[in-house]
Formats: C-alpha cells, sequence, structure tokens
C-alpha cells in the first residue's frame, strides 16, 4: 500500500484541485490519498467560503480517501507555520510515502534551493536580510531581495550554475504563492528529516489572484468572487462550470441555503474585540505585535467592516494579507505566545478526521497501526484519547467552528450546529 499526501484549502474544490488530486495518485505510484485541510478559517486570514465538512466531503466525491483538519492556530498562520503545521500532521500519520503539491513553476529542483537556503540561512543571506528589515521593507520583498543578492554573490556557500536565471531572478520563484507554500513544505520536510517523497505539479489553473472565469481552470479566488457577486442564492452558470459536478451541486445547495460566509458576516464580532480588548491584549495576538496594535487602536472608531478596516491600516511595510491574518487572530483569541510554545515544542498536532471513505479501510487500519496519535474520530473521545496539548489544540478548533456557525446561525436563523456532536462525513 501506497499513499500520497496533499495539503489544501479547497475554497472552494475546483477543477484544479481535481487535476491535482488525481496527478498526485498518478505521479507517485499511490493507492489512497490523504488530505491535511483547513478548519472554517484559512490561511489568508478570512473564513472559509462554506464550513469544513461540506469542503471534505467535495474532497472526498473528487478521489480523496481521508481528510484531517489542520489546526487553525497553524492553518491561519504564515507561509511557515502553515506548512510545518500540515506536514507535523503528515509525518503523525506514519504511512505517507509522499507530499505532492501544486506550484507555478513545476520545477523542483528550483524550490529545493530556495527551501536550503531559508532553512540554513547562510551568514551573508542572513545579514542582508535583517539589513533590508531594518529599512522598513516588508518580509516577502526583504527575503526575496535577500535570496537574489545571496546568488549574485561570489562568497555564496551553497550551488547555483552560473546559467541558472532562478538563482539570478528570485522574484521569478518568490513571488507566486504556491512557489512559496512549495518551499515552505520542502523546508518542513528537511526539519523534520522526513522519509516523504516530495512531489509538484505545475499549476495548470489560473494564477492564485487572477479574478477571471474565462479559463480552462479558474482560480478558487475567482470561483468566490463570482459567487459573491451574483448575491449568494444561486450559483452562476460560469462558476458551476469550473467545479466538478458533485462540489457544484453541494455549493448550489449551500447558497440555496444562504450558508456561505464572508470576512463581513464576522464584522460585528471583530469590533467587539476590538473596541473591548486593550492595547497589551491586541499585541498578544498571533501575528499582531506592539506596532499594528497601535494602528488597530488609533483606527478602531473608524471600523465600519472587517474588510474595508483590513484596507484601512495596511501599510507598505505591513501587507493586505498580514492585516487580515491578524485580525482574524484577534477574533479567534489566539495568542502569539502559545504559538511559539508550540513552535518550540516543534509544533504539535492531533489527528481529527473529517471525513473519509468506507473503501479506504486498508487506509484506516494502517493509520491505526503507525500513527504517533490516535485518530479522532468520535469528537465524544477528545478527553480520553487526547494529551492535554492536544486537547488544547481540538478545544481551539472547537471554538472556531462554533464562531463560524454562529454567524451563520445569525444569518440563517437555524439552530447553531454543535461541534461535539458532529461526526465526519462518510462516503462508500
Amino acid at each position: 500500500m501506497k499513499t500520497v499526501g496533499i495539503i489544501a484549502e479547497y475554497n472552494p474544490f475546483h477543477k484544479g484541485h481535481a487535476y491535482q488530486l488525481r496527478k498526485a495518485k498518478e505521479l507517485s505510484g499511490a493507492d489512497f490519498a490523504v488530505i491535511v485541510m483547513s478548519g472554517d478559517f484559512v490561511q489568508r486570514g478570512c473564513p472559509a467560503l462554506t464550513d469544513k465538512y461540506l469542503r471534505a466531503e467535495m474532497a472526498l466525491c473528487s478521489g480523496a480517501d481521508l481528510v484531517l483538519e489542520l489546526p487553525v492556530s497553524y492553518a491561519t498562520g504564515s507561509a511557515e507555520t502553515f506548512a510545518r503545521g500540515a506536514v507535523a500532521v503528515l509525518e503523525e500519520l506514519g504511512c505517507v510515502d509522499a507530499l505532492c503539491f501544486g506550484s507555478e513553476t513545476g520545477d523542483l529542483d528550483s524550490l529545493w534551493r530556495y527551501a536550503r537556503l531559508f532553512e540554513e540561512e547562510p551568514p551573508l543571506y542572513r545579514e542582508t536580510l535583517q539589513s533590508y528589515l531594518k529599512q522598513g521593507v516588508s518580509f516577502p520583498a526583504a527575503r526575496s531581495r535577500a535570496a537574489e543578492e545571496y546568488w549574485n554573490s561570489a562568497e555564496r556557500i551553497l550551488p547555483c550554475s552560473a546559467d541558472d536565471a532562478d538563482c539570478r531572478r528570485a522574484a521569478a520563484i518568490l513571488d507566486s504563492p504556491n512557489n512559496i507554500l512549495g518551499v515552505e513544505y520542502l523546508r518542513a520536510l528537511l526539519h523534520k528529516s522526513s522519509r516523504m517523497k516530495p512531489l509538484t505539479i505545475r499549476r495548470e489553473a489560473a494564477g492564485y489572484h487572477e479574478l477571471t472565469l474565462d479559463t480552462a481552470m479558474a482560480s478558487a479566488s475567482a470561483i468566490r468572487h463570482a459567487v459573491a457577486g451574483f448575491g449568494r442564492e444561486t450559483l452562476p452558470l460560469e462558476a458551476a462550470a469550473q467545479l466538478p459536478k458533485e462540489s457544484a451541486v453541494l455549493l448550489a445547495q449551500a447558497l440555496q441555503r444562504n450558508e456561505t460566509l464572508s470576512w463581513n458576516d464576522f464584522s460585528p464580532q471583530l469590533f467587539y474585540r476590538l473596541l473591548t480588548d486593550s492595547q497589551e491584549e491586541l499585541a498578544a495576538m498571533q501575528d499582531v505585535g506592539e506596532e499594528l496594535a497601535v494602528r488597530i487602536c488609533k483606527n478602531r472608531l473608524t471600523f465600519t467592516s472587517a474588510e474595508s478596516f483590513a484596507d484601512r491600516i495596511k501599510t507598505r511595510q505591513v501587507t493586505h494579507t498580514r492585516v487580515t491574518r491578524a485580525l482574524c487572530h484577534i477574533l479567534l483569541g489566539l495568542s502569539q505566545k502559545k504559538l511559539e510554545e508550540r513552535r518550540e515544542a516543534d509544533y504539535p498536532v492531533y489527528l481529527r478526521a473529517l471525513g473519509f471513505r468506507k473503501s479506504a479501510g486498508e487506509l484506516l487500519s494502517a493509520v491505526k497501526r503507525e500513527s504517533a496519535s490516535p485518530l479522532l474520530v468520535k469528537t465524544a473521545d477528545a478527553a480520553k484519547i487526547l494529551s492535554e496539548e492536544q486537547r488544547a489544540l481540538f478545544e481551539q478548533d472547537v471554538a472556531a467552528a462554533h464562531l463560524y456557525e454562529a454567524a451563520k446561525t445569525l444569518k440563517t436563523g437555524k439552530a447553531l450546529a454543535n461541534e461535539y456532536t458532529r461526526t465526519p462525513v462518510i462516503l462508500p
């Protein structure tokens, strides 16, 4: 038996995801595919369009065999945090042979080069990076410039051939979101000395931020944009055409039930936190810090919506994504101190099934036999089978799910779905 792991958000699950899932099994020769998926809140610091169970069902309908939840503290973190947490989940399983991810470049060697550079941090690179950061350059730009200068330096230690364009133009790799995540996945594998074989598939879908639907495989951003612009009652035909049939049906049903959510659906809850938390309390939240907390406090009385407030407080040095992620952590009450403790402990995780296929019995048996932690299927078992730290992660995920469901309740008038009594999606 061979198993391939995929790290994803599926927000929503579209034809590009289906292509990757199919190619991942093909390239790895895997019998089963395990997905580590963000829960109700995603890496760019926003709520997912639909809840985690619906997105897990979409994945299972298109060939996934087991879907596990990535703890919310990692799922909403930086690219490094997201990758370290997700790889830790796959490592915990003990039976995953390969990690497959999409990238804009499709060139594993190029991604490995940057992964080694950022993980080893040679003195020349580190000094250059710090110099740019002290000048007020944002971290992504500073890292890209420092990498380019390192590869162009005669003093470099790490290998780079003279005719290698990627070594000469760091932006060609580091300005693309899936390349960045790919580099971080490889760094996590290096850090773990993992036996998992990395595989990358060139991204065939439209660009991550591209909002047009007139391509063979549109981005998830374009699909979300189309859904929002259509009034959230009916799935536009052009958006439906970008989804596998089962995903289109599930998303259409969610729209009809008025159960899709956006960042602005959490505006009242976020505004309350911004008004009632002190500057010190805000600064202690994950990815916030003193400088951003000061800016939030100076502007909080101008708040009208979550999205407009993020636009208001972003700066040249603090990107929009960084701001939305910080606001998300304030909303969820996720502390920076706790994240640092978990980072020091090498990203502890637990295994929680959001869904699986009955036909994957061999995989589930292997997980039971090989995993370092028990697989949580019934939430009622959490207190019995999880360690203290794992229960803390679980409780954060429950709180995030209840916050998500509360926003849904306010939209629909339906009773809140109790996370403690929900069960995984099970397909034949």
